[in-house]
Parts: C-alpha cells; structure tokens; sequence
C-alpha cells in the first residue's frame, strides 16, 4: 500500500483475542493483502501449545472503509475485538508506520507466482526494540508478496524487552529467499 496516495487515514489501536481454531491460518496476511491495510503489532501473545486464546495489540492504518472492512472480516470469523481508539491522521503524520520495503514491491508477475504457493518456509524472527513500531511482517506480505502465518509470538505491552514471532511463509522460491533478505537488510535475527 502506498501510503502517500491515502486520503482520509484512520489509525486504530484494537486488541483481538485469536481463538485456537485460527493459529494456522493467515488471518494478517489477508487483513493486509485483501483489505490494503498496514498493521504494525504493538504486543502479541500466542503459544500453540497451551489452552489459551491468543491475542494481539494491533495499530491498523487504511482508509475508514478499509479498517471497517477490515474488522468486518475479522468479526465475521468470530474473533473477540476490543477497541482501543481510532483517529483520523493527516498526510504529514503518516509516516509513523510506513512499509520497511528496502526498495521492493511485489510485482504482478510474483504475486501470481506466490498464488500457486509452492515453496514453505518456518522460521523464528527476533523483534528487536528498535522495530517495535515498524510493522515488519506486514512487508513481507506487501512488499514481497508473501503469505505469512504467524505461528507463535511473545512480543510484551513494554518496550524493555525483544520479541519474537514463529512464522510460517508461503510463497514461490524467489520471494522465500527475498524475505531473508529482508530480514539480513534490517538487521534481525532469524532462526530457521
């Protein structure tokens, strides 16, 4: 998403509770590619694992009809949504939660490719405190064209500590060995 082309932005800060039902599937990655919005998350707790509902601090930037469209779907899955606020932003206060997209925008040609979904990776990403507020998963789903599940995450409401996510990625050979790119770009740390 071109952020500088938004009109009429709305920022919005929602917690969702994720039930189990939904940890193996995209529910940001298609937030982001079928409602063209950008999400940074603010804090997350999901353990496969245990018995528990996850959750996720979410700050969600689209137009007012892509954030409701955008909760509309998740509404439409049954997952809890408390919101926290919402206000409208100017162009000048946009950049706050730009794309980290290093120069790279899927392509036509790449996201037809990640349709097929052929190549899967797994692997665990360490959000550092510097990143806490740049939505680093959602690049790889508009900028690389990926598909991503996220697995796993600890990422705590303060911003003393790192966090991390386990994510599933989905999508052809190029764009798999791009996002480790990516992530060699930005300086995190990841596990395979």
């Amino acid at each position: 998403m071109n952020l500088s082309n938004t009109v009429n932005s709305t920022l919005g800060c929602v917690r969702i509770r994720v039930p189990q039902q939904y940890y193996c599937q995209p529910i940001f990655s298609r937030l982001i590619s079928r409602y063209c919005l950008t999400i940074n998350i603010a804090a997350a707790y999901l353990e496969a694992h245990i018995n528990e509902d996850g959750w996720f601090d979410l700050e969600i930037q689209g137009s007012s009809q892509q954030v409701e469209a955008g909760l509309a779907y998740l509404k439409s899955l049954n997952i809890e949504i408390v919101q926290l606020n919402f206000k409208t932003i100017s162009l000048e206060r946009m950049e706050n939660i730009q794309l980290l997209c290093l120069n790279r925008i899927a392509t036509a040609e790449d996201l037809n490719a990640a349709d097929g979904q052929s190549t899967r990776a797994k692997l665990q990403v360490c959000i550092p405190q510097n990143y806490r507020s740049s939505p680093v998963i959602a690049g790889l789903v508009s900028c690389y064209g990926l598909t991503v599940n996220i697995a796993g995450a600890l990422l705590d409401d303060t911003t003393e500590k790192d966090g991390w996510f386990d994510l599933e990625l989905w999508g052809n050979r190029q764009q798999i060995v791009s996002s480790w790119k990516y992530f060699k770009q930005l300086g995190l740390q990841i596990w395979l």
